[in-house]
């Protein structure tokens, strides 16, 4: 007996009731590490709503002045100035990602959290999505010297060497730096002596997740992502310090889940309001890496 063309599920087999036994156990769509929200500066997450904004006054460099007891000076040498530029974050980004199983697929699978499974890849939708945003960003920064390098070139020691010292160059604090790259970057470290030589560490890179380790020889923390903008042969990658870009997500995204009784079917969605923007231009170093 067939269902009905316009009841089918449409992920119940081939659309007939089950003969089949589905396997208590789920083989789950494969997912790609999240690196860049703990890479980034969130310190001004909070209750959002669409469309606010939030302003960041950038503080500048004091000056000093000669004592000088026998006049005034101290008066008009005074700093008055606490900020002379202002950033902005613009919560501008609303998602959702919605997840329903009708009663058919519900009660004909032996899988009793179908739904939960997809709910939770949900959220994992939602923070890729976050995710990509923000590496977007790199490309952007320190345009005055424009992104490392050309298109699909290997990642050296020399490469990081350059960038770090252009970042020395500008004050950026040697603390709360971060390389991140995508996996030929990952590959090519894996030919640097100085990174995996016993002779250098005694924990070579090669972690399990995002985080991939860190360059001992720099302390330079290393993650490693997809979800970098990707050019005609590689990406662009960055070393990055987190105020180099600011993050602003609505505290606690928001979950539901109703009956839709029409549809006979369970729903959750989740959605989620962020906004992220550029802060610190001359805080990363963007860096073409050799593959996509």
């Amino acid at each position: 007996m067939a269902w009905p063309t316009d009841r089918r599920p449409s992920d119940a087999d081939t659309g007939y009731f089950i003969p089949d036994i589905w396997s208590t156990r789920v083989i789950n769509h494969v997912r790609s590490y999240l690196v860049a929200k703990s890479l980034v500066n969130t310190d001004w997450q909070d209750q959002l709503a669409m469309g606010k904004k939030v302003w960041i006054p950038v503080m500048t460099g004091l000056s000093t002045y000669d004592v000088d007891v026998t006049a005034t000076a101290v008066i008009n040498n005074m700093n008055t100035t606490a900020s002379t530029t202002v950033e902005s974050i613009t919560i501008d980004h609303w998602k959702e990602a919605p997840v329903q199983i009708d009663d058919s697929t519900k009660n004909q699978t032996q899988v009793g959290a179908l739904l939960n499974i997809m709910a939770d890849n949900a959220a994992y939708a939602l923070e890729k999505a976050i995710d990509s945003q923000v590496t977007a960003l790199f490309s952007g920064l320190q345009n005055t010297r424009g992104v490392y390098g050309s298109d699909g070139q290997t990642f050296t020691d020399d490469m990081l060497i350059a960038m770090m010292e252009a970042l020395d160059e500008d004050d950026v604090p040697r603390t709360n730096r971060a390389l991140v790259g995508d996996p030929s970057t990952l590959a090519d470290t894996y030919k640097i002596d100085k990174f995996m030589s016993y002779d250098y560490t005694t924990k070579p890179l090669g972690g399990m997740d995002g985080y991939r380790g860190t360059i001992n020889a720099y302390n330079m923390p290393f993650y490693v992502t997809n979800h970098l903008t990707t050019y005609s042969v590689g990406n662009v990658g960055c070393l990055l310090h987190r105020d180099a870009i600011g993050l602003v997500i609505q505290a606690t995204p928001s979950v539901e889940k109703w009956r839709a009784h029409a549809a006979h079917s369970d729903v959750i969605n989740i959605s989620a309001m962020w906004g992220e923007d550029e802060l610190r231009d001359l805080f990363g170093y963007p860096f073409y890496t050799r593959l996509t």
